[in-house]
């Protein structure tokens, strides 16, 4: 549920912030006071495309924030957990930043993403339906999704994409065997010499490593000595420190027990003494480990540029040459295991094809009976909306193909992850026309009023919490109007419903109800949004019913009109 929108420097919009409730709020003002602006301002948050034009004139940034609920939307919770990104309470909180310079930033609860990974998230968290929204309703994909949620499909479509899933797998098996002889000879060979090369290596994960390091030690062999020694002289021979510091604590001995401090002091040099001898011990070990033999150099570095050469071959580094050779071990295997192999892996093929054949044309037979019981629930809920005559017919058709996987009647199709359909839903607004595509035939208002038919009808199924009608009022009044808002309000008491409208008969349903206006400050013009108390919005009615000038007779009509809403739930 959207629960908070915030706006700053959008368009005419200086900064806003409107808290919006559950059930159905209502959005009026006069024309040009900013509705459709809020509209942009709440695409925008979802991820829908913004150009620098929006950013208010002498700024240079634009910022839209987004809050909503998300509690009981599990699939927006998946898709933080997966991705990252932590939530407190419940609530995301979405955001959009706009630069003067064309760059843009996404943020989804202060954590920065990508604008696709906004888009993932907010197609389970609002429905914006209006002239100029690219909504879900013309949306291919979206039919068969809506056709498959109102006939409860799921298991049906979850066993089709299993099922193709593991015959694209077989297939790419199948595939590898499908070479001619001389390729296969060839192929064999090269693994096999591949495998011998790498195997004789004897390579050991870390190893290169190593062999640098002592590369580099062996290389400077001679130096290491001389100076090592030369400290070890300094440290232990005649008049070497520590013989020296001996003698201090000799020294020290004598006189320590007259005085604590020197006895403190003398413990030091102990320590010091202890420290330098261990250094002593160290040094020699090290001087007698230093190897000045040339057969040993020449054999690190024959043995680095043996991997070196193998790392031009099979990988760049030791791990990626073990796994070449692990791949080619596969690959050689799969090649040499004969037609045993192959006639075991067509026989699966067969038998998986039988059950997605199977599981594909019962899902197609439920979708075509789906279908029919919602097209004519869609056509009854169009005509109460006042778009009698239109024709709602859903589009389901094969692809048919000579390389189809599933054969019936001489006839083979295409099957794709979701099964044989292409599901399409058209429209033919006037009597006489030809069925259409929506996006073809359908206007904004008419293309709101759809979505509202197709909405009352699927709500059972629909997991977007929070729907956006704008210019659903558009070319209705009178009768079909009361229905409108009586849909709207019957939608608004499982959802939250955010109208845009010009009509008294929407606008007295609201729960909620939000007057847009015009305002000057600074000699600059904004939009302001107040939501409105009982008295007001019965106010707000009257104007819309009677212009600007609200009379006593408007005003009871207007209360009339809220009173009698407020009884119908």
């Amino acid at each position: 549920m959207l629960c908070e929108l915030r706006i700053k420097n959008f368009v005419i919009i200086e900064d806003l912030s409107i808290s919006f409730n559950r059930g159905l709020n209502v959005l009026t003002g006069e024309t040009g006071a900013g509705k459709s602006i809020l509209i942009d301002a709440l695409s925008g948050v979802l991820g829908e495309k913004m150009t620098t034009d929006m950013i208010r004139t002498g700024f240079e940034k634009a910022m839209l924030e987004g809050s909503f609920d998300v509690s009981e939307i599990p699939q927006v919770r998946q898709i933080l957990d997966e991705s990252g990104i932590d939530f407190d309470n419940d609530t995301l909180i979405l955001k959009r930043e706009l630069y003067s310079s064309g760059k843009g930033r996404c943020f989804a609860n202060s954590v920065q993403i990508p604008i696709t990974k906004l888009k993932e998230i907010s197609e389970y968290l609002v429905d914006i339906h209006g002239q100029n929204e690219h909504q879900n309703i013309i949306n291919i994909n979206k039919h068969r999704e809506m056709l498959d949620s109102f006939g409860r499909h799921e298991e049906l479509v979850q066993q089709i994409r299993e099922l193709h899933q593991r015959l694209q797998t077989i297939k790419g098996r199948l595939e590898s065997f499908d070479i001619d002889e001389r390729e296969k000879a060839r192929r064999i060979e090269f693994n096999s010499f591949a495998i011998r090369e790498i195997e004789s290596a004897k390579l050991v994960p870390g190893e290169e490593e190593e062999l640098r390091n002592e590369s580099s030690l062996l290389a400077n062999a001679e130096k290491l000595f001389n100076e090592i020694n030369h400290s070890s002289s300094l440290l232990h021979d005649d008049g070497g420190i520590i013989q020296r510091l001996k003698m201090v604590e000799q020294s020290l001995s004598h006189v320590s027990r007259y005085d604590t401090e020197i006895s403190n002091r003398l413990e030091a040099v102990k320590e010091s003494l202890y420290s330098l001898e261990d250094v002593f011990a160290y040094l020699k070990d090290y001087e007698r480990s230093i190897d000045y033999s040339p057969e040993r150099i020449n054999k690190v570095e024959e043995r680095l540029s043996m991997i070196s050469a193998l790392k031009k071959k099979y990988g760049d580094s030791i791990e990626q040459i073990l796994e070449y050779g692990e791949r080619a071990r596969n690959e050689l295997d799969t090649i040499t295991s004969g037609d045993e192999e192959v006639e075991r892996l067509r026989e699966e093929y067969t038998v998986q094809l039988r059950e997605a054949k199977r599981v594909a044309f019962e899902l197609s037979d439920r979708r075509a009976a789906a279908a029919k019981r919602l097209e004519e629930l869609v056509i009854r809920e169009l005509g109460d909306l006042g778009m009698s005559g239109t024709i709602f017919r859903i589009s389901i058709k094969r692809e048919l193909s000579p390389t189809g996987e599933i054969e019936s009647e001489n006839r083979r199709y295409v099957l794709y992850p979701h099964g044989l359909d292409r599901i399409e839903f058209m429209l033919s607004a006037n009597e006489g026309e030809d069925l259409r595509q929506l996006r073809r035939v359908a206007s904004g208002g008419e293309m709101s009023r759809i979505m509202l038919a197709l909405k009352n009808v699927l709500l059972s199924a629909d997991i977007v919490e929070s729907l956006v009608f704008d210019e659903v009022d558009a070319g209705i009044s009178g009768k079909i109007a009361d229905i409108v808002g009586k849909k709207l309000k019957t939608l608004a008491n499982k959802r939250q419903v955010l109208v845009i409208t010009h009509l008294p008969q929407i606008a007295a349903m609201s729960d909620s109800h939000f007057s847009v206006q015009k305002q000057k400050s600074d000699s600059r013009i904004t939009t302001v949004v107040r939501q409105l108390n009982r008295r007001e919005k019965i106010k707000e009615v009257a104007r819309i019913l009677a212009g600007e000038k609200v009379t006593d007779l408007s005003i009871r009509h207007a209360e009339e009109m809220v009173g009698m809403a407020e009884k119908f739930r």
